[in-house]
């Protein structure tokens, strides 16, 4: 007989790749989710992983069993709201207008695969969040503040732009520059004292209230914009040059964790799909 528990960990397995992932995520040590994960192969009488220092690599039966498990798990927690009524778990986050969510799709996929009836809800204000994505400087006085990464300031502009071959870009240059205005950015402001101190005026030829419409209006032509490196990813008609300022290199990025049991539960679960698939820069 096929349990619920062991499938859960089994699926946290295929979907992480290692033990140690896995058994971080639902909080077990990893001899006891090997066990669970031997117990389930000799119950259905087959391997279900190739094991190698690497991680693991589903057999052809894992992969069959991965796919029956998913609908099992689903019934399952559907059985279990419907009858067991307890109230579903709620996770209210925030990300920063200027914070892409793709760079974190390892990180909730682990949030979703662990808690597959977790509720997300996004706020309006970072201090209102258990989790917050935000830059350091913006992170809540009633949050413990992890930094996960940090990355350059480029300019990004169309492949076509008359900057787009250039090695470095200075003040000087961006003088010439149509840019997109970012007010909401933790840096902003620190860009427009280094320009007024220089005496250095901005055009200005468009406003957005987050990056994923600016990386719109950049691709459309409305202007050049200055962006976190790793956004570019996201619209492959842009191009990136670097800024010649050392005021203005580079930005850092964390998670703000409320200081609740519940939320450092949601942010050790968090990590654990962080930890496995991070952002490349």
């Amino acid at each position: 007989m096929l349990e619920v528990t062991p499938l859960r960990y089994f699926v946290s397995a295929f979907e992480l790749g290692t033990i140690s992932a896995a058994a971080s995520g639902h909080g077990i040590s990893q001899p006891s989710l090997s066990q669970a994960l031997q117990k389930l192969e000799d119950a259905i009488g087959t391997s279900l992983f190739v094991r190698s220092r690497t991680g693991l690599r589903p057999t052809p039966a894992g992969r069959d069993l991965y796919h029956h498990a998913q609908s099992i798990l689903r019934a399952v927690g559907e059985a279990e709201n419907r009858f067991l009524k307890e109230p579903p778990l709620r996770l209210s986050l925030y990300t920063a207008p200027d914070i892409l969510l793709p760079a974190f799709q390892g990180a909730f996929h682990a949030l979703r695969t662990t808690y597959p009836t977790l509720e997300m809800r996004f706020e309006q204000a970072a201090a209102d969040a258990e989790l917050s994505l935000v830059d350091k400087a913006c992170a809540p006085k009633n949050h413990k503040y992890r930094e996960l990464y940090s990355e350059p300031y480029v300019l990004a502009v169309a492949r076509s732009h008359p900057l787009a071959g250039r090695n470095r870009i200075s003040m000087n240059d961006l003088q010439s520059v149509s840019l997109i205005s970012r007010r909401y950015c933790p840096n902003y402001d620190a860009l427009l004292t280094e320009f007024a101190l220089a005496g250095l005026p901005l055009n200005f030829s468009a406003e957005a209230v987050n990056d994923q419409q600016v990386l719109e209006l950049a691709g459309l032509g409305f202007g050049a914009a200055i962006l976190p490196a790793g956004h570019l990813k996201m619209k492959d008609t842009l191009t990136g040059v670097p800024l010649d300022h050392e005021g203005l290199e580079r930005r850092s990025v964390g998670i703000a964790v409320k200081k609740t049991a519940f939320a450092d539960e949601m942010f050790r679960t968090w990590m654990t799909g962080w930890a496995t698939l991070p952002i490349r820069l």
